[in-house]
């Protein structure tokens, strides 16, 4: 693919055909069923974005406030968020890989800041996955786990990590 500029736009539930068909290229190893893409879009349309580059779906983050330290579990639909929720989680960044090393994973990361700051967030957090390490230290993001994290992200892949960013 020659370099194109690529541009972030809102998500919402017509866009999740793509979303599942990127998924099932990124995510081949663990994919989430529709409806759990879907649950998604619908929790939290303010933190969903689709990357389009020339027009086409290239890529897709999915994000929305949750528990600290309490990554929701793989393929699990949630339904709503929850009262107490503290920290705006990012479910998923997928970039088909000839969209990757184009900066628009490292673009998107700021903008879900701002959106955590502006929802009264003081912290981002993830799972990290498919050795996505180096990018997501590049964005602020430590390592924050423990025995009871470690076990509940076997699912995940050997190269899961939970991380958190604190937001100034």
């Amino acid at each position: 693919m020659t370099r194109q500029a690529f541009r972030w736009r809102e998500a919402s539930l017509p866009d999740l055909v793509s979303v599942s068909e990127i998924q099932l290229v990124v995510h081949e190893a663990f994919p989430e069923d529709d409806h759990v893409l879907a649950d998604r879009l619908e929790l939290s349309p303010e933190g969903c974005f689709m990357l389009e580059v020339g027009g086409v779906a290239q890529g897709y983050v999915l994000s929305h406030p949750w528990l600290r330290r309490a990554p929701p579990s793989l393929n699990a639909v949630l339904g709503e968020i929850p009262e107490t929720a503290d920290t705006w989680y990012i479910h998923d960044l997928a970039l088909l890989p000839e969209t990757r090393g184009s900066g628009a994973g490292g673009n998107v990361v700021p903008l879900l800041a701002d959106i955590a700051r502006s929802e009264g967030y003081h912290s981002m957090s993830l799972v990290s996955v498919n050795g996505s390490r180096g990018f997501w230290e590049r964005q602020g993001f430590s390592v924050r786990m423990d025995e009871r994290l470690a076990s509940k992200l076997a699912s995940y892949g050997e190269d899961a990590f939970y991380r958190e960013r604190l937001l100034a």
